[in-house]
Protein backbone atom coordinates (compact mmCIF):
# COMPACT_ATOMS: atom_id res chain seq x y z
CA UNK A 1 0.00 0.00 0.00
CA UNK A 2 2.88 2.30 1.08
CA UNK A 3 4.34 1.37 -2.44
CA UNK A 4 1.21 2.53 -4.32
CA UNK A 5 0.44 5.77 -2.65
CA UNK A 6 4.25 7.00 -3.04
CA UNK A 7 3.79 6.12 -7.17
CA UNK A 8 0.99 8.05 -7.21
CA UNK A 9 2.21 11.02 -5.04
CA UNK A 10 5.17 10.50 -8.01
CA UNK A 11 2.94 10.31 -10.84
CA UNK A 12 1.07 13.31 -9.84
CA UNK A 13 4.19 15.22 -9.10
CA UNK A 14 5.45 14.43 -12.65
CA UNK A 15 2.44 15.45 -14.14
CA UNK A 16 2.61 19.25 -12.53
CA UNK A 17 5.54 19.62 -13.70
CA UNK A 18 5.42 18.88 -16.87
CA UNK A 19 2.22 21.13 -16.76
CA UNK A 20 4.21 23.97 -16.04
CA UNK A 21 7.13 23.85 -18.44
CA UNK A 22 4.54 23.24 -21.51
CA UNK A 23 1.57 26.66 -20.83
CA UNK A 24 0.94 28.40 -23.89
CA UNK A 25 2.16 31.59 -23.54
CA UNK A 26 0.28 34.72 -24.39
CA UNK A 27 1.93 36.56 -26.75
CA UNK A 28 0.31 40.28 -26.83
CA UNK A 29 -1.19 41.86 -30.09
CA UNK A 30 2.26 44.35 -30.49
CA UNK A 31 4.50 41.76 -30.51
CA UNK A 32 2.68 39.55 -32.56
CA UNK A 33 2.30 42.46 -35.25
CA UNK A 34 5.88 43.07 -35.17
CA UNK A 35 7.14 39.73 -35.21
CA UNK A 36 4.97 39.47 -38.19
CA UNK A 37 5.68 42.42 -39.99
CA UNK A 38 9.72 41.61 -39.65
CA UNK A 39 9.47 37.67 -39.96
CA UNK A 40 6.27 37.40 -42.69
CA UNK A 41 7.41 33.97 -43.54
CA UNK A 42 8.14 32.23 -40.09
CA UNK A 43 6.71 29.21 -39.46
CA UNK A 44 6.93 26.90 -36.82
CA UNK A 45 7.43 29.48 -34.45
CA UNK A 46 7.49 28.50 -30.37
CA UNK A 47 6.92 31.48 -27.94
CA UNK A 48 8.38 31.38 -24.50
CA UNK A 49 8.07 34.28 -21.76
CA UNK A 50 11.63 34.83 -19.61
CA UNK A 51 12.20 38.27 -17.75
CA UNK A 52 9.53 40.08 -19.27
CA UNK A 53 10.99 39.37 -22.38
CA UNK A 54 8.79 37.52 -25.19
CA UNK A 55 11.02 34.89 -27.27
CA UNK A 56 10.57 33.67 -30.46
CA UNK A 57 12.31 30.63 -31.74
CA UNK A 58 12.06 29.58 -35.21
CA UNK A 59 14.17 28.12 -38.31
CA UNK A 60 17.48 29.12 -37.24
CA UNK A 61 16.33 32.80 -35.35
CA UNK A 62 15.33 33.53 -31.40
CA UNK A 63 14.39 37.09 -31.65
CA UNK A 64 13.42 38.71 -28.01
CA UNK A 65 10.82 41.57 -28.01
CA UNK A 66 9.60 43.69 -25.06
CA UNK A 67 5.49 43.92 -24.56
CA UNK A 68 5.03 46.72 -26.50
CA UNK A 69 7.29 44.94 -29.24
CA UNK A 70 10.18 46.73 -29.73
CA UNK A 71 12.74 44.50 -30.73
CA UNK A 72 15.08 43.91 -27.74
CA UNK A 73 17.66 41.26 -29.53
CA UNK A 74 17.88 38.70 -31.83
CA UNK A 75 20.11 35.56 -32.84
CA UNK A 76 20.84 33.96 -35.93
CA UNK A 77 22.63 30.08 -36.41
CA UNK A 78 24.67 31.81 -39.42
CA UNK A 79 27.64 29.54 -41.86
CA UNK A 80 30.93 29.78 -41.58
CA UNK A 81 31.07 31.80 -45.11
CA UNK A 82 28.48 34.51 -43.89
CA UNK A 83 31.07 35.82 -41.01
CA UNK A 84 32.88 39.23 -41.44
CA UNK A 85 36.75 38.75 -42.98
CA UNK A 86 38.00 40.53 -39.15
CA UNK A 87 36.74 37.85 -37.31
CA UNK A 88 37.56 34.99 -39.80
CA UNK A 89 41.06 36.76 -40.03
CA UNK A 90 41.10 36.83 -35.86
CA UNK A 91 39.86 33.02 -35.70
CA UNK A 92 43.47 32.31 -37.91
CA UNK A 93 45.59 34.32 -35.86
CA UNK A 94 44.19 33.47 -32.30
CA UNK A 95 43.17 30.20 -32.46
CA UNK A 96 45.29 28.37 -34.50
CA UNK A 97 44.10 24.92 -35.70
CA UNK A 98 40.94 25.20 -34.36
CA UNK A 99 37.88 24.68 -36.56
CA UNK A 100 34.42 26.51 -36.21
CA UNK A 101 32.22 24.02 -35.53
CA UNK A 102 29.42 26.34 -34.94
CA UNK A 103 28.61 30.07 -35.46
CA UNK A 104 25.69 32.47 -34.53
CA UNK A 105 25.38 36.20 -34.88
CA UNK A 106 24.14 38.40 -31.81
CA UNK A 107 21.98 41.94 -32.43
CA UNK A 108 20.86 44.18 -29.84
CA UNK A 109 20.31 47.72 -30.60
CA UNK A 110 22.86 48.57 -33.15
CA UNK A 111 25.73 46.26 -31.29
CA UNK A 112 26.71 42.97 -33.29
CA UNK A 113 28.47 40.43 -32.06
CA UNK A 114 29.48 36.64 -32.98
CA UNK A 115 29.61 33.94 -30.61
CA UNK A 116 31.94 30.64 -32.14
CA UNK A 117 31.94 27.29 -31.22
CA UNK A 118 35.82 25.95 -31.91
CA UNK A 119 36.97 22.71 -31.66
CA UNK A 120 40.58 21.15 -31.80
CA UNK A 121 40.77 17.63 -31.03
CA UNK A 122 39.15 17.35 -27.95
CA UNK A 123 39.08 21.00 -26.74
CA UNK A 124 36.28 23.30 -27.92
CA UNK A 125 36.08 27.01 -26.93
CA UNK A 126 33.31 29.70 -26.89
CA UNK A 127 33.97 32.52 -27.81
CA UNK A 128 32.40 35.97 -28.14
CA UNK A 129 33.95 38.58 -31.53
CA UNK A 130 33.01 41.97 -32.22
CA UNK A 131 32.55 42.79 -35.60
CA UNK A 132 35.73 44.10 -35.64
CA UNK A 133 37.47 40.94 -34.64
CA UNK A 134 38.32 41.81 -31.25
CA UNK A 135 38.08 38.89 -28.75
CA UNK A 136 35.18 39.83 -25.77
CA UNK A 137 34.91 36.25 -24.47
CA UNK A 138 36.74 33.48 -24.49
CA UNK A 139 35.82 30.05 -22.71
CA UNK A 140 36.86 26.72 -22.89
CA UNK A 141 34.77 24.15 -22.36
CA UNK A 142 35.66 21.23 -20.20
CA UNK A 143 35.69 17.73 -22.06
CA UNK A 144 32.93 16.62 -19.26
CA UNK A 145 30.58 19.87 -20.65
CA UNK A 146 30.26 20.73 -17.26
CA UNK A 147 31.80 23.81 -16.48
CA UNK A 148 33.68 26.36 -18.73
CA UNK A 149 37.13 28.46 -17.65
CA UNK A 150 36.95 32.05 -18.66
CA UNK A 151 40.18 33.17 -20.26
Amino acid sequence: MKHLILILLMGTALGSYAQKTDQPVSVPAAVTKSFQQQYPKATGVKWKLKDNQYKAEFEKHDVWYDATGKLAKQKEDIKDADLPATVKQAVQQQFAGYKIHDADKHTAGTTTTYKLELKKDTEKRDVTFAADGKVLKNELDKKDGKSKKKE
